[in-house]
């Protein structure tokens, strides 16, 4: 049964818990590693391989990457910038992130070096992190931007970077509450840029309350998410609709998301395949997507075991 099946009743009757002090890596995440076996991401590349990550996971990951921010002298209210591609450890520092009260800006991997500059430039952003490819990108612009203290860079050594698995290999997997600065529900969680009608992009500032828990909406009504469902969102991790679809939305739910990170013109077929091989029970796309898969002969497809699917991203 769906999650909602009288809107004007389920309207009327809804209303948000919002506690006084809130942190989604605390509240949500570790909650749900309370089963150590919880299914959190289920991840494949473009070849094929696949890896598996439970809450737990996520857990001692995110509590290490707290440990290794936390180490620099990062804290409560300092903006990190973040642009990777679709790779787990996206999620994993993201949650690292809040845990100590900063404030994740994600970005794509379109950006430019002007890009860069301006949105770290705009919000005084003390650290950036992105994977080797786009690094010479920031040491374009790193002498023009007076906050940036740190550049964390995944996928091997560079000089003037920290190195993210040196440093993730040295820190401890126990990071506590009692160690971080209490975040409330109104206290700063995210940074989006998002495109004005005029000038610039404009700077975007969630809550607490606003972003990683208001998206219990999403999950519950737009995504119609159980505990024990494997989601899968095509969305690139720079965009929004990845903290909502692939993070925010999901986890809040209890539900698995399903990672592709492949490159390239998106494949119909390819997708109709993975929707079958991994039995993902709820899917979100944007109408593209959808037309080029109904060019394909669905009845070759047993998808049997999708339940659910949402568009967005364009008109």
């Amino acid at each position: 049964m769906p999650n909602i099946t009288d809107y004007d009743a389920e309207y009327a009757a809804f209303s948000l818990d919002v506690p006084e002090r809130l942190n989604f890596g605390f509240d949500v995440i570790d909650k749900w590693a309370e089963d150590p076996q919880k299914l959190a991401m289920l991840w494949v590349d473009e070849d094929g391989a696949e890896a598996r990550y439970t809450f737990a996971d996520i857990k001692r990951e995110s509590n290490r990457f707290a440990n290794v921010l936390k180490g620099l002298g990062l804290g409560k209210g300092d903006g990190v910038m973040i642009v990777l591609p679709r790779v787990p450890e996206w999620h994993m520092m993201l949650v690292g992130i809040m845990k100590i009260g900063a404030i994740p800006m994600p970005g794509t991997v379109l950006l430019t070096p002007k890009d860069y500059e301006y949105r770290i430039n705009a919000a005084d952003a003390k650290a950036v992190i992105v994977d080797a490819a786009n690094a010479s990108k920031v040491d374009e612009i790193r002498a023009g931007c007076p906050t940036l203290q740190h550049g964390i860079v995944l996928g091997g050594a560079r000089e003037n970077w920290i190195d993210y698995g040196a440093a993730m290999a040295g820190a401890a997997d126990m990071f506590s509450p009692a160690e971080a600065d209490v975040t409330y529900k109104d206290d700063a969680s995210m940074i989006y840029f998002t495109s004005g009608t005029t000038g610039g992009p404009k700077m975007v500032l969630h809550t607490q309350a606003s972003y990683p828990l208001a998206h219990r909406i999403t999950g519950t009504y737009w995504l119609d998410l159980q505990p024990d469902d494997l989601h899968w969102n095509l969305s690139d991790n720079g965009w929004a609709k990845a903290a909502y679809s692939s993070l925010f939305g999901p986890w809040v739910m209890g539900a698995a998301v399903f990672i592709q990170n492949a490159s390239g013109r998106f494949d119909g077929k390819e997708a109709l395949e993975l929707l079958q091989k991994y039995g993902i029970n709820t899917f979100c796309a944007p109408p593209t997507a959808y037309r080029m898969m109904v060019l394909e002969d669905l009845q070759q497809y047993d998808l049997s075991k999708l339940r659910h699917c949402v568009g967005a991203g364009e008109p």
